[in-house]
């Protein structure tokens, strides 16, 4: 079933807000799957570095594969997206081989119904073409108008110019700001330690953590040295980590995404990292993928929850089907600092 054109324009405007980036030399597989209803739906997105797609046809096709393998995939729509020289002629389409050969892999695994279009740039005005069909082609919109971007905005999610501007989001403070705070957040992190054997202490403690949650809610971030140390060791100890994971909405989450990457800033060594996982946890339960995904370059690849959420991106499992469960385990670890009974005894 061939997407219209008003549809492929909507898909390849959109694409900025769904990863959460302009992307640049860049080939996106987005998916539309089936719902049980017989209505159509947005499923996973895949991007792929084009420098790594020339090299590595076989093994992108592969990941993707593995994404969305056990989905209703109704049609895979390919964007290509890559500047192409002046002096080509106008109805030019570039990398067509590399393109074929995607095309003939994706056959392989079953996807037939495949439409692969290349646009220069995700710009408004920019025209996008189809490798298929050279007379379908369509001028794109403003890529901040479309829904995907709406949305985006409303749920305070900007979309960065480019994928290092994200990551950029991870730089550390100077070194000797970091070096500086060490030896206070080892000490605060025993603290931490001794108050999950303490129901009162437990309690106050994760009241602030709370409190610095709906103050990076708000905009408002901890800058002073001892409130900056108390919070990384919270977040920091294991059964306080899980306590805090449970929160009310996206809005909520985003702001404790934004906390935890302050408190990243000031850190160093495993517990940097151990902050890490809990960003990507966040950005994962928000469904930011890309968010996650660098926020998992970034963390200890020896802790289980980094190992878990780099298999559930890696497989393109939905926020939606865990979400219900680490809200639940996170209020369970909550009880269990505070001495409260499980739910189901409540």
């Amino acid at each position: 079933m061939p997407v219209t054109l008003a549809g492929t324009t909507s898909i390849v405007a959109s694409i900025p807000a769904l990863i959460g980036f302009v992307p640049h030399d860049s080939l996106v597989l987005f998916t539309a799957l089936t719902r049980d209803d017989g209505s159509v739906t947005a499923g996973p997105l895949t991007r792929i570095d084009l420098a790594h797609l020339t090299r590595h046809a076989g093994d992108c096709v592969r990941q993707f594969n593995r994404q969305v393998a056990d989905l209703p995939v109704l049609c895979v729509t390919g964007i290509v997206v890559h500047a192409v020289n002046e002096d080509d002629t106008a109805d030019a389409v570039p990398l067509r081989e590399d393109v074929d050969a995607v095309v003939a892999l994706l056959a392989e695994f079953g996807f037939t119904d495949v439409e692969v279009v290349h646009v220069p740039a995700i710009a408004e005005g920019a025209r996008w073409r189809s490798y298929r069909d050279s007379e379908r082609t369509g001028v794109l919109p403003d890529p901040a108008t479309t829904a995907a971007a709406v949305a985006a905005t409303v749920a305070g999610q900007p979309v960065a110019a480019c994928r290092e501007d994200l990551a950029a989001r991870f730089t550390p403070a100077a070194e000797q700001v970091r070096e500086r705070l060490r030896q206070d957040i080892a000490h605060a992190v025993e603290l931490a330690v001794i108050d999950q054997h303490s129901h009162l202490a437990a309690h106050v403690r994760l009241g602030r953590a709370d409190a610095a949650i709906r103050a990076a809610s708000d905009g408002d971030l901890p800058a002073d040295d001892a409130a900056i140390v108390d919070l990384v060791a919270t977040f920091a100890t294991l059964p306080f980590r899980d306590a805090l994971l449970a929160v009310p909405d996206d809005a909520r989450r985003l702001g404790a995404e934004n906390l935890l990457l302050q408190l990243w800033r000031h850190s160093c060594g495993p517990v940097a990292g151990q902050l890490a996982t809990v960003i990507a946890m966040h950005a994962y339960l928000r469904g930011d993928g890309t968010g996650a995904g660098i926020a998992l370059e970034n963390a200890d690849p020896e802790q289980p929850l980094t190992r878990l959420l780099t298999s559930m991106l890696g497989h393109a499992v939905p926020p939606s089907k865990v979400r219900d469960l680490v809200q639940k385990a996170s209020a369970e670890a909550r009880r269990a600092l505070l001495g409260e009974p499980p739910a189901d005894h409540v």
